[in-house]
């Protein structure tokens, strides 16, 4: 085990012996205070969202990511870059100050050095260090089977089945990103009003791992106050499922 492995382990064995992590609404309360930790400890620490990774395998859910490249590295004085797109000659040009290319060397070695998959850098235009004329610039890192179109060698998470009854479900949450189609936001929770058997894949979110017969269409009313119907996985991490007495003991909890 790495050294940042093992700090991760002691950090994560500190931070969850605080619940129950035998059932779910424990194992989410303890993802939840494993991403307040590194949000408010972390975020200039190269290895962060390294953190957040091995929280997310440990505790059962998807990972996130901090968007924090750019705060890890300091911009210099007299750090300048332009980047200008020619229409005519399908040609690109980068011009920087001394101070600038190195900034943009620093910011592509640590994104080099990343082992989130998520992890990229915005440069927006008439933002420090680009111009007012400049245009925007992101940088992503792929691995080579995003060049050549191969299915790669990383083996994929595996989550687990979870062990719920869907009637007993009363309220879901989305940790991450909601359906895009949808009026919904992150971490909000949402009264189910009906939970039945998915007997069609249409407005469905999807999920890698999931088979059919997981699949459940829920009933509620998102942000907009309109009723919607829509399928989720039982075991997608990406979506937390309460009962109606983890919701009671969430209240009890915050009076």
């Amino acid at each position: 085990m790495s050294r940042p492995a093992e700090r991760y382990a002691e950090l994560l064995d500190e931070i969850v012996r605080r619940f129950d992590l035998t059932h779910d609404f424990g194992r989410k309360k303890a993802y939840e205070a494993a991403i307040d930790f590194a949000r408010e400890q972390l975020t200039s620490d190269p290895h962060c969202n390294d953190f957040l990774k091995a929280a997310a395998k440990r505790l059962g859910f998807a990972a996130i990511s901090f968007d924090t490249l750019e705060s890890r590295v300091k911009l210099p004085k007299n750090a300048w870059l332009d980047i200008w797109i020619s229409d005519e000659d399908d040609e690109v040009a980068l011009t920087g100050t001394r101070e600038g290319l190195q900034y943009l060397i620093d910011l592509l070695t640590q994104l080099k050095e990343s082992r989130d998959p998520e992890e990229h850098i915005h440069l927006d235009r008439a933002i420090l260090p680009l111009t007012d004329n400049s245009a925007n610039l992101v940088l992503f890192k792929e691995e080579e089977a995003w060049f050549t179109g191969g299915d790669g060698d990383e083996e994929q998470d595996h989550y687990p089945e979870r062990e719920i009854d869907p009637s007993s479900i009363y309220a879901i949450q989305f940790i991450h990103y909601p359906p895009d189609d949808l009026p919904l936001t992150a971490q909000r929770l949402y009264r189910v009003l009906k939970v039945e058997q998915a007997d069609s894949l249409t407005n469905v979110k999807e999920f890698v791992e999931g088979v059919e017969a997981r699949y459940y269409r829920f009933t509620f009313v998102a942000d907009n106050d309109e009723r919607f119907s829509y399928s989720f996985h039982l075991d997608d991490p990406a979506v937390n499922y309460f009962t109606h007495r983890e919701i009671l003991s969430l209240a009890m909890k915050s009076i």
